[in-house]
């Protein structure tokens, strides 16, 4: 076993995410359990994390390769630039282009009322972990930055394919949400990258994104979106089309640091 790890250890990695993450899932989607269970759910890939480098490297430290470019004045300018992106792109894009600005509620945006425990607890604080601080500088080392981090947007998607499988779940058809997840996730890994691969920065991004809906509904309180396009994929198009400004801004390296292009990962 501790070869298999070794040797392979992102396989090693989503393998035990995924084992995880689904056998809290496919139970609560077979039993109709409380969505409340999905809070335990998004520990798997973290856990995974943790288990995979204690097994590969005798350390549980996997984030500390990078600790020493975390500077805390750019870990903040990246949240703040980071959550203005997902709002702008999965938020205020979507809703101006299908209906009328002035009929909007903005007042929700500054709504401590959109916040709940699924803001943190519901993906952000379990899963990040191991999707940003373990999964994402390993696959851009391996990968590079424009195949690396659409490939774990790709797998991300896939950890959630159970709970598609439990109706009213989730009202965006899988391939959809497929394209919504590659765009945040290309989002995330930029402004993690560019704050030094920390982990807080995708933590806060993921929780901006988990409050979108909310902020979605607060705003369209007196108006309704009008589009020829379902607005899901409205969402999905214009996650993409900032994720693609991003992209054509940083020529491609997602803000990948340098000198992470030739370090190792044993685990």
């Amino acid at each position: 076993m501790k070869a298999l790890v070794v040797g392979a250890p992102l396989i090693s990695f989503f393998a035990l995410a995924f084992s995880l993450s689904w056998a809290v899932m496919i139970p609560m989607v077979l039993l109709h359990g409380p969505p409340q269970w999905m809070i335990l759910a998004t520990f798997g890939p973290t856990i995974a994390a943790l288990a995979v480098s204690r097994v590969a490297t005798g350390s549980y430290n996997f984030w500390m390769a990078s600790a020493g470019s975390i500077k805390w004045i750019r870990q903040v300018s990246a949240a703040v630039a980071g959550v203005a992106l997902v709002v702008i792109a999965y938020v205020v894009l979507p809703v101006i282009v299908t209906a009328d600005p002035t009929k909007l509620n903005w007042s929700i945006l500054l709504s401590l009322q959109v916040f709940n425990y699924s803001t943190l607890l519901g993906g952000p604080i379990g899963e990040e972990v191991g999707w940003t601080g373990y999964a994402s500088p390993r696959m851009q080392k391996r990968y590079g930055p424009l195949l690396g981090v659409p490939l774990l947007g790709v797998l991300w998607a896939l950890w959630h394919l159970p709970l598609f499988l439990r109706p009213g779940f989730y009202s965006t058809p899988f391939g959809i949400y497929l394209f919504i997840v590659i765009g945040l996730r290309l989002l995330i890994a930029t402004c993690a990258n560019w704050s030094g691969l920390g982990i807080a920065v995708a933590i806060l991004m993921h929780a901006a994104f988990n409050t979108s809906s909310r902020w979605l509904g607060g705003l369209f309180t007196d108006a309704q979106p009008q589009s020829w396009l379902p607005f899901e994929l409205v969402m999905a198009l214009a996650g993409l089309a900032v994720a693609a400004i991003v992209v054509v801004w940083t020529r491609g390296r997602l803000a990948y640091p340098p000198d992470h292009s030739s370090r190792g990962f044993a685990g």
